[in-house]
C-alpha cells in the first residue's frame, strides 16, 4: 500500500501524462466539453478510481426527479447515442457515488484499471481518449434536443 502522499503523487503525474498524450493527440484538456454540457447539472467526466477506468455523462442533480427528467431525455435519444457509441456504453439511473450522493449516469468502463500500475497508463490514455472523444460526439449530436425539451 501507498501513503496518502505517494498515492496523491501518482494521480497528479497521470493525469499530467494524460494532459500530454492529449495534446499530442491534437486535443488539449481545455478543449473537451467537460463541465462546459450547457445542460444543467450535467458534466462530461474522466475517472480513475478502485473501480476502473471510467469517460462518463453524469448526472447529479440535488433534486431525483429533476435529475430523473434529464435522464429521461438522454433514454429517449438512446439510439441515436448508441449508434454512435456502440453496445458497451452502459446506463444507470441510480449510482451512488462513495455512499453519499446518488447521481445518474451514461458511463464507459475500463475494469481492472489502476493508477498504481504505470505499465498500463498508455493503455488507460487511449481508453480515456478514444471513449471521450465518441461520447462527447454522441452528446453534441442530442444536445440541443435534450435543452430544448
Amino acid at each position: 500500500m501507498y501513503s496518502k502522499e505517494e498515492a496523491k503523487e501518482f494521480r497528479i503525474r497521470f493525469w499530467d501524462g494524460f494532459k500530454r498524450y492529449s495534446k499530442k493527440q491534437g486535443r488539449k484538456m481545455t478543449s473537451w466539453v467537460l463541465r462546459g454540457t450547457q445542460v444543467k447539472g450535467t458534466q462530461l467526466k474522466f475517472d480513475l478510481n478502485d473501480h476502473g477506468a471510467f469517460v462518463m455523462l453524469q448526472i447529479d442533480n440535488k433534486l431525483d426527479q429533476v435529475r430523473y427528467r434529464i435522464f429521461d431525455r438522454f433514454v429517449k435519444y438512446k439510439p441515436v447515442i448508441m449508434e454512435t457509441c456502440g453496445a458497451e456504453l452502459l446506463w444507470e439511473r441510480d449510482y451512488f457515488i462513495d455512499d453519499f450522493k446518488e447521481v445518474s449516469r451514461i458511463y464507459f468502463r475500463l475494469k481492472k484499471a489502476d493508477v498504481y500500475n504505470e505499465k498500463d497508463w498508455e493503455e488507460y490514455y487511449q481508453f480515456l481518449f478514444g471513449k471521450m472523444t465518441i461520447l462527447e460526439e454522441a452528446f453534441l449530436d442530442v444536445k440541443e434536443v435534450v435543452q430544448s425539451m
